[in-house]
This record gives structure tokens, sequence and C-alpha cells, in this order.
């Protein structure tokens, strides 16, 4: 019983340290800055459309969709971990007009998979549409 106790006690108080710690934080949410993916998006259920562009960036601790720039969706604050090789991350980006999107990935070597809800709600209906990302890291 005491050893079950001082065991819990010891992983909260790590949990605390990974928790609490602002560079340990802030180290985890920059995991990603500097780098670019171009790819193409689609609903999902469906093909990616070679006509959707999608260029997403990582910067500064943040994240932006550039085909969402005409729609006044600006960066936001990504996080991310790392889980083995790969890298899993998410954001919410947010626009006055167009509602939110919130983004989810995964980026392992040079792809990154990510899939986005975009939702807008109206006092007459509201829109949530699924879509999904493969790209290629820029050179």
């Amino acid at each position: 019983m005491k050893k079950r106790l001082y065991l819990g006690i010891l992983l909260i108080a790590a949990l605390s340290v990974f928790l609490v710690n602002p560079l340990f934080a802030n180290e985890l949410s920059h995991l990603l800055d500097g780098k670019v993916f171009v790819g193409n998006n689609g609903e999902k259920g469906g093909a990616l459309d070679p006509d959707e562009h999608e260029e997403i960036i990582f910067q500064n601790g943040r994240f932006k969709s550039v085909s969402c720039d005409p729609y006044n969706f600006d960066s936001s604050e990504y996080t991310a971990t790392r889980v083995g090789n790969a890298i899993h991350f998410n954001a919410v980006t947010e626009s006055p007009s167009h509602g939110k999107i919130a983004w989810q990935g995964v980026v392992e070597g040079n792809l990154a998979d990510v899939t986005f809800v975009w939702t807008k709600e109206r006092w007459y209906w509201d829109i949530r549409r699924e879509y999904w990302f493969q790209g290629k890291l820029k050179k």
C-alpha cells in the first residue's frame, strides 16, 4: 500500500514538472517549426482534389493554412507531441466571418496526413464539413 502511494505521488510530481515547466511546454509547441507541407485536400470520404492545392506552415509555434487566407482564417498556436517516429499536432484556426477549422495531423518523415473539420454556426443552420490533406515537406 505504501509503495503504491509513493509511486502515485512520484507520478503526480513528474507530471507536474512536465505540465508546468514553460521551457518543456514551449519545446512541445515548436516541434514542427520551420516546416512547410504542400499537397492537395479533399472532402472526407472522397479523393484528394487536384484543384484544391494546400500549403500548411509551422512557424514560431503557430500553424497556418495558406488556402484559408482568402477567408480570413488567422494562424493559431499549435500543440505537438512526439509518438515514436511521428509527431502528432492539433490546431484551431478561426475566421471572423467563416467559423472555425479544427486541425489534427500526423507528420512522419517528410509526409503529413491531416484531417480538418470546418464548422460555422448560424441561427438558421450550422455547417460542419470534414476534409483531409496529404502533403510532402516543401524543399
